[in-house]
């Protein structure tokens, strides 16, 4: 496999479409049904891990054996709502961080990719401009801007590529 092709991916309008159309979908149904908290909020409601989970779960399966304990102001229904609702985020945010991370994943490759070809341009148009072709200078002039540890575009091989 060559270095600078490690990923072949091509997307069709006709994807790229629908990708935006369920993310928009997406989008909507947590702008319904999501509150955005801000960093008080966050702050003072806080997660409650995975203990305090499993204490929630213990409890829940105590209650549906035991209804007589429960308090009169907890609303037994209210809570298994808040549970069930709770428990599908949590499964729907598992699978958006796997689509989260193979997407990252993917970039990451593309990348990769787009660098390598990136910089065999600039090695060419270098190495063409240290040949004096006409073209490759006001190229090479440009490009060397990136490279801030060579001394006036010198053309010794030596430049920082990264």
């Amino acid at each position: 496999m060559k270095t600078n092709d490690v990923i072949q991916v091509v997307y069709t309008t006709e994807e790229q479409t629908a990708l935006e159309t369920n993310l928009s979908a997406i989008e909507d149904f947590a702008a319904k049904n999501a509150p955005n908290l801000n960093a008080e909020d966050r702050q003072q409601y806080g997660s409650i891990h995975e203990t305090n989970k499993l204490l929630v779960d213990k409890c829940k399966t105590l209650m549906e054996q035991n209804p007589q304990l429960i308090p009169a102001f907890v609303e037994k229904e209210e809570f298994q709502r808040d549970y069930d609702a709770r428990k599908f985020i949590e499964d729907t945010l598992l699978r958006l961080d796997g689509i989260k991370r193979k997407l990252e994943d993917t970039k990451i490759l593309l990348d990769y990719d787009n660098y390598q070809d990136a910089m065999a341009f600039y090695r060419s148009a270098r190495y063409l401009a240290n040949e004096q072709e006409e073209f490759a200078i006001p190229v090479y002039d440009e490009l060397k801007q990136y490279f801030p540890g060579k001394k006036n575009g010198s053309s010794s091989d030596t430049e920082t590529e990264e």
